[in-house]
């Protein structure tokens, strides 16, 4: 089995039509990396299946609904899919997602300690903005905690910090057929 079990080299092509700039993370179910997708030249995380776990029972359509679901919510408080698919090539799926910029809430609060009561209290706000956008799409994220909670740096001077909540790939489905309706799925 192929898949990523080492660093994608830079220049290498995913997808067709997204280049590996430089490897970003590793998370979960996946590597990410910094690529530029090739057909708008725009910068983009791209998350790729760990060879190490294509042999797992069920771990490919995970990681393919990880974008299924992640893909549902509408919510500027949730990092947006881009695309996902199958590389023959990798011999494995990938997913791509907005590139976000600026730290995890885990990286944050290790490094300045408790945030500030209005802070956090704009953080909480901004967290439950998504996750009502989530449940209203029928998802409920089961694995949220600060390493899965992105503080987004703005690129307007209206709000200091935009929240990102990531990671939704730890999924339970609970018939196919929920997923094309708005019923409930279980993150």
């Amino acid at each position: 089995m192929r898949g990523v079990d080492h660093t994608l080299a830079s220049g290498a092509v995913v997808g067709g039509d997204y280049r590996i700039v430089s490897p970003l993370a590793r998370r979960g179910m996946g590597a990410v990396y910094v690529a530029e997708q090739i057909s708008t030249a725009r910068r983009r995380a791209l998350k790729v299946l760990r060879s190490d776990l294509l042999g797992a029972p069920g771990i490919i359509d995970r990681f393919t609904l990880e974008a299924r679901v992640a893909a549902r919510i509408r919510s500027d408080h949730v990092v947006e899919v881009i695309g996902a698919g199958y590389d023959p090539q990798l011999g494995a799926p990938w997913l791509a997602m907005e590139l976000l910029e600026g730290r995890s809430l885990d990286a944050v609060l290790e490094a300045r300690g408790r945030l500030p009561l209005a802070e956090a209290s704009e953080v909480l706000r901004q967290i439950g903005a998504g996750l009502a956008a989530a449940h209203q799409a029928g998802v409920v994220h089961r694995d949220l905690k600060p390493e899965n909670v992105f503080l987004s740096a703005q690129r307007d001077a209206s709000r200091a910090v935009r929240v990102k909540i990531l990671d939704f790939g730890i999924a339970k489905v609970l018939a196919e057929a929920q997923l094309a309706s708005p019923a409930t799925v279980a993150v």
